[in-house]
């Protein structure tokens, strides 16, 4: 029996997928520089024309990249959550668990994309609502992991962004020496503060 034709609908949903992972693997690959329309389209086996029927301008796709990239981490972390339940200091397993997740060749692709955007306007108007939706994503993630601590302090989404920034700095900290371990002093004192303030 012959398999039913796709819809359009289904074809361009294909392609999208398929542009958004080839792009992911090219600035994992080659980082910012190296994340061509070319090497794209290459990856993707699309024409140029094809993309940018999908995607108005190359830093459309780079934010939609890095969209789908944050929202991976969001998932991950979420489906690692319930490893915290019953564990006695969640505060330390949280922190290292978040810490964990950073550490993803992916994720560090769309760290470079917000240095990439430094210089380039079009690409930084593009990020900005992308990071503001992962900013309020791993706010409401911190809400369901610390209910109580969230409705008592009215600081605690000060408290995550803190957090976030510093693994995130850490994290790009890291690239440059090439050692994670150097940061453990820093890890204990942000899991001394996350305990403080949820406890």
């Amino acid at each position: 029996m012959p398999k039913p034709r796709r819809t359009q609908q289904q074809r361009r949903d294909e392609t999208r997928r398929r542009l958004l992972a080839a792009t992911q693997a090219a600035l994992v690959e080659h980082g910012y520089a190296g994340a061509t329309t070319t090497e794209v389209c290459r990856r993707a086996e699309v024409s140029q024309g094809a993309l940018f029927k999908h995607f108005a301008s190359k830093d459309e796709l780079l934010a939609a990249t890095a969209e789908q990239l944050f929202a991976n981490l969001i998932d991950a972390y979420r489906d690692s959550m319930p490893r915290l339940v019953g564990v006695e200091d969640r505060a330390a397993a949280a922190v290292q668990l978040l810490w964990d997740v950073f550490d993803d060749a992916r994720l560090l692709a769309a760290i470079e994309l917000y240095g990439a955007a430094r210089t380039d306007r079009e690409l930084a108007a593009r990020l900005a609502p992308v990071a503001e939706r992962h900013g309020e994503n791993l706010r409401v993630l911190a809400r369901e992991l610390f209910p109580e601590a969230a409705a008592r302090r009215p600081d605690f989404d000060a408290l995550v962004s803190v957090v976030v920034q510093a693994i995130q700095g850490a994290t790009l900290g890291s690239l440059a020496s090439g050692d994670r371990r150097g940061f453990a002093p820093m890890l204990a004192l942000l899991t001394d503060l996350v305990r403080k303030t949820v406890g």
